[in-house]
């Protein structure tokens, strides 16, 4: 996504732009076969992802004709609180869209080959070497490598390296003929939060969704999700997910895929990398798939160093510094923001799945710079998650977690709403539960209660033992 924007931007101000990717799978022939598309080096392809609407206003800045031609694909877009826009869509979409768009383009030229290393002179990059030895010259080399960042790996630097702890297991189903989608009650998605576990809706295009149970790494009883029948059962144990795949609705259309091993990554360029050389997105920074950043980070970052190309054309100095502002401010305080609330979570999980009070022992202090924006209510620092899941129960708590999980308004701005989310700890609320005397818990489209986790795990064992 990074690379692809970059190039569009970039090719639309004049400059000669070449792209260069290792991976030769052809663009499909039409959308209606994008989802079937061989990205071998996008691993992330086929997980269900949640485009926000910090992406739909980064491409109306940037790229409005992308929104323009997937809404005449049939994309839905999705209207907002306070003017936002979103869209439902799958990756394989808006990255069909996006390849289409850069093959069309004009100053864009694409080639299939490995990058083996980067030409540097006078601590300046002068191109690119090719696995074949052929040298292609360059003033301005965007590494868009992903989380590898292979072009740039020699001068990057780990600033911070934590696991996100969470395990994902999706599956993928279609709306039959005459069918509709279930309840979303998250601006683009539907959540159940459960007590140690969460299920996700994530509606996309043409008929098309995924169910989505995230849960702790070392979750044993859990780790049965990545099976059909259990992941069924347990769609069907939580009332939301029931709706969404009841047979008379929607059929599954692909296997159950775990995705693991998740970490929250930052990087950082050393003082000696050389100029003109520019790492984006994953490259740069990782995080928790969980609150779907990662496309609107990046396409935020390509259009962050083609505006600094744009302001000073032939200063790669400037590019430089324009970069490692936006990266070391805003991106950074995303970063942290995600972090903090994994911490939280996993956490949480954990005591829970141990048999403790989910709140004891308190909320991991931040660490490495982070901050939590915390408020004390009654002697406790009220946990980043809780005010994230405080969303579905209070009408001012949600608008500002809908404003913060699609990314237009800084992670500061949660700090708000933390004294309401500690009066409702206070009088007894947990996620998973209703607000202790609330006759009418939160927004009409309220989320929908999930079994404790206790239970679902001896439902899924019993299932798993007659087997």
């Amino acid at each position: 996504m990074a690379g692809l924007t970059a190039a569009l931007a970039l090719a639309r101000q004049g400059h000669r732009v070449r792209l260069v990717d290792r991976d030769d799978s052809p663009r499909p022939a039409d959308v209606t076969t994008a989802a079937g598309w061989s990205r071998r080096g996008v691993p992330q392809f086929r997980q269900p992802h949640a485009f926000l609407a910090r992406l739909s206003r980064e491409l109306q800045r940037g790229l409005p004709d992308v929104l323009d031609r997937l809404r005449a694909i049939g994309v839905p877009q999705v209207e907002l609180i306070d003017g936002l826009q979103a869209m439902w869509c799958r990756r394989s979409t808006l990255e069909w869209v996006l390849r289409g768009m850069a093959e069309a383009e004009p100053g864009v030229t694409l080639g299939y080959a490995t990058v083996a290393s980067v030409r540097v002179d006078g601590g300046s990059v002068t191109g690119v070497v090719l696995a074949g030895g052929t040298v292609l010259p360059a003033d301005l080399v965007v590494d868009a490598t992903g989380r590898r960042g292979r072009v740039s790996r020699p001068w990057l630097q780990e600033a911070v390296d934590e696991p996100a702890d969470e395990v994902y297991a999706s599956r993928r189903y279609r709306t039959l003929p005459g069918a509709s989608f279930g309840p979303v009650n998250r601006g683009v998605i539907s959540v159940a939060e459960g007590d140690a576990y969460s299920l996700l809706v994530f509606p996309h295009d043409a008929g098309v969704f995924t169910v989505c149970f995230t849960r702790l790494p070392d979750d044993p009883g859990l780790a049965v999700l990545r099976e059909a029948p259990a992941f069924e059962a347990a769609a069907r144990r939580v009332s939301l997910a029931a709706g969404w795949t009841d047979v008379e609705r929607a059929e599954p259309i692909a296997d159950v895929e775990v995705m693991g091993g998740l970490r929250n990554r930052l990087r950082v360029l050393h003082p000696s990398a050389p100029l003109g050389l520019q790492p984006l997105a994953d490259a740069v920074c990782t995080t928790n798939p969980h609150y779907g950043r990662g496309t609107s980070l990046a396409v935020a970052h390509a259009l962050r160093l083609a505006d600094a190309v744009a302001a000073a054309p032939a200063d790669p100095r400037a590019w430089r510094a324009a970069s490692d502002d936006w990266e070391q401010g805003e991106l950074r305080a995303w970063f942290d923001d995600a972090r903090l609330a994994d911490r939280a979570r996993a956490a949480m999980w954990r005591n829970v799945r141990d048999g403790r009070p989910p709140l004891a022992p308190p909320d991991a202090a931040p660490r490495d710079g982070a901050t939590a924006g915390g408020h004390a209510e009654a002697g406790r620092e009220v946990p980043h998650l809780m005010v994230l899941a405080a969303a579905g129960v209070d009408r001012t708590v949600g608008r500002a977690v809908l404003r913060h999980m699609h990314m237009v308004d800084p992670p500061a701005a949660l700090a708000s709403v933390r004294p309401r989310v500690a009066d409702l700890l206070t009088r007894g609320w947990l996620p998973g539960r209703p607000v202790p005397g609330q006759e009418v818990p939160g927004p009409p489209n309220g989320v929908p209660a999930a079994p404790p986790h206790r239970e679902l795990v001896d439902e899924l064992g019993s299932l798993s033992g007659s087997r």
